[in-house]
């Protein structure tokens, strides 16, 4: 379940979204797992900060785009994402016109605009402190639809969080497919 409140996405704010599960092969993934850490590794944190644990929300965004509808990857227009820090990679692009990703101030003014054309082109964003939002995507071919795929990694400072009761096995899982992780 998803959920946001309604001043910060006015789309589809006070909606509990559910969203599709991430696979297990894509929860055990090295490569997700060291994408994680780099990110995080470039957050502006104290020492403290950065020892404690932190929630992780991982999001596999597909936008499509017809020649009859555009694929809107922001329809809440300029937002935050209340993380304290959301890591966007685009995963792939095909057929894509648009998609133009911009970050503000909290004034809504625009502060840097750039286009994610390649596998792994990225924007990090300090979600109290910046917004962001994406134009809408057309097809460049209106023969054919068009994709645009999006990894969102959003993390929030969460100093108490405790591990789940049965994550014992998980965590065995992850360690065995991951083994330079340290031991929990």
């Amino acid at each position: 379940m998803y959920f946001q409140d309604e001043m910060l996405n006015h789309y589809a704010g006070g909606i509990e979204r559910n969203l599709a599960q991430l696979k297990s092969l894509t929860l055990t993934n090295p490569f997700l797992h060291a994408l994680i850490r780099f990110n995080f590794s470039y957050f502006p944190l104290d020492s403290v900060m950065a020892e404690q644990p932190w929630h992780v929300d991982v999001h596999q965004i597909r936008i499509i785009a017809t020649s009859e509808e555009e694929g809107e990857p922001t329809p809440e227009g300029i937002h935050h994402d209340e993380n304290d820090f959301i890591c966007m990679h685009l995963a792939n692009r095909r057929n894509i016109m648009g998609g133009v990703n911009t970050v503000y101030n909290n004034d809504s003014m625009p502060l840097a605009s750039c286009t994610l054309n390649n596998p792994m082109d990225s924007v990090m964003i300090w979600d109290p402190r910046a917004m962001h939002g994406v134009s809408s995507v057309q097809p460049q071919d209106p023969a054919q639809s068009a994709t645009r795929d999006m990894l969102l990694i959003g993390y929030n400072y969460a100093p108490d969080l405790q591990r789940p009761v049965n994550s014992q096995r998980f965590l065995a899982s992850v360690k065995q497919a991951l083994p330079c992780l340290p031991d929990a």
